[in-house]
């Protein structure tokens, strides 16, 4: 059963792709619950496995590609739905309805030759929410909700004619044009300068306040989730590594990639050459034996390259490492 404030439940997500070098497991047995009013962090380097998360629990995964597992949606819209077990015109209902993401790069999300405000009413009219003109009306109030000024004079816009953070907040008012219990943001602030960046994390912090809305951020920055999140999950090669609410994983972590991660944020206190985390990610092509972050880990002994660490539950952490509770 689920908690009555949890509207999204993640058990055992497993994504993998058939590839000619072999069957690649990018997302490994992801287990994670976001509640009502929450932001919860996916964070890692390129490579991690954080945006084919977000892609799974979407179902916008195309190709060669088996998504197992349970995504368990439950929001006061409709009973509770196992989105991975829905038939696609169902699916199709929730994604944009109940389920809603924004995008990393808004260029190539928007379509070049729709005004801004028709893509925004669009999902409106799709979902029978409302009439056409209705949504045109509503698309109004969402582009002035979003911070956009003279929304009048920008509905009738196209997308190359508004600057990139105006078009990210056009992504964010085609994402809540239908009220959505879960808002996925896969990097949403990657190709922004920093003034923007930081108004859109307060867009979407006011926003959720108000709403109550879950949401879940896909991100590789560290700044930004000590600025965002209520809770962080930590990924490394399709597995997470640690989960824990934001003060205490910037406090005390204890996985050894976390550490690494930390110690890879600048800090201008300090003098030196900046940290950063030998090797990089690798593809997991078939099993792999032992812990996926051996290779790089200035930690690692003999067990962690012949045995798979558990995830141990250390007081209010979660933790993928042999040694992690002795951290």
């Amino acid at each position: 059963m689920l908690g009555s404030d949890v509207i999204l439940d993640v058990k055992g997500l497993t994504t993998t792709f058939q590839t000619p070098g072999g069957v690649v497991k990018a997302v490994n047995d992801l287990n994670f619950q976001l509640r009502r009013g929450e932001t919860l962090a996916i964070v890692g380097e390129s490579g991690c496995g954080k945006s084919v998360t977000s892609f799974s629990l979407m179902r916008l995964l195309g190709g060669q590609v088996n998504i197992a597992g349970n995504v368990w949606l439950k929001d006061e819209k409709d009973s509770p739905v196992d989105l991975l077990s829905l038939p696609i015109d169902e699916m199709q209902s929730v994604r944009g309805n109940r389920l809603a993401m924004i995008f990393q790069e808004p260029m190539t999300s928007l379509n070049p030759l729709h005004r801004i405000g028709s893509q925004i009413a669009e999902a409106m009219v799709v979902h029978g929410l409302c009439s056409k003109g209705q949504a045109e009306e509503r698309a109004l109030s969402l582009l002035a909700l979003v911070g956009i000024s003279d929304p009048e004079v920008r509905a009738q816009q196209y997308p190359h004619q508004i600057s990139g953070g105006m078009r990210q907040r056009v992504m964010i008012a085609i994402a809540l044009a239908c009220n959505p219990s879960v808002l996925i943001a896969d990097e949403p602030t990657t190709a922004l300068d920093v003034t923007i960046q930081a108004q859109i994390l307060r867009l979407i912090r006011k926003l959720q306040r108000e709403s109550g809305m879950g949401v879940l951020f896909i991100t590789h920055d560290m700044g930004v989730v000590a600025q965002i999140a209520d809770r962080v999950a930590v990924m490394y090669g399709g597995q997470m590594v640690e989960q824990a609410d934001t003060r205490t994983l910037f406090k005390h972590p204890r996985h050894p990639y976390t550490k690494g991660l930390l110690a890879s944020i600048p800090n201008p206190q300090v003098s030196g050459r900046l940290y950063g985390i030998p090797g990089q990610v690798e593809p997991v092509i078939g099993e792999l034996v032992g812990c996926r972050f051996a290779n790089r880990c200035n930690q690692a002994s003999d067990i962690c390259k012949t045995t798979t660490p558990p995830l141990l539950s250390i007081g209010t952490q979660l933790v993928r490492c042999h040694f992690g509770d002795q951290s």
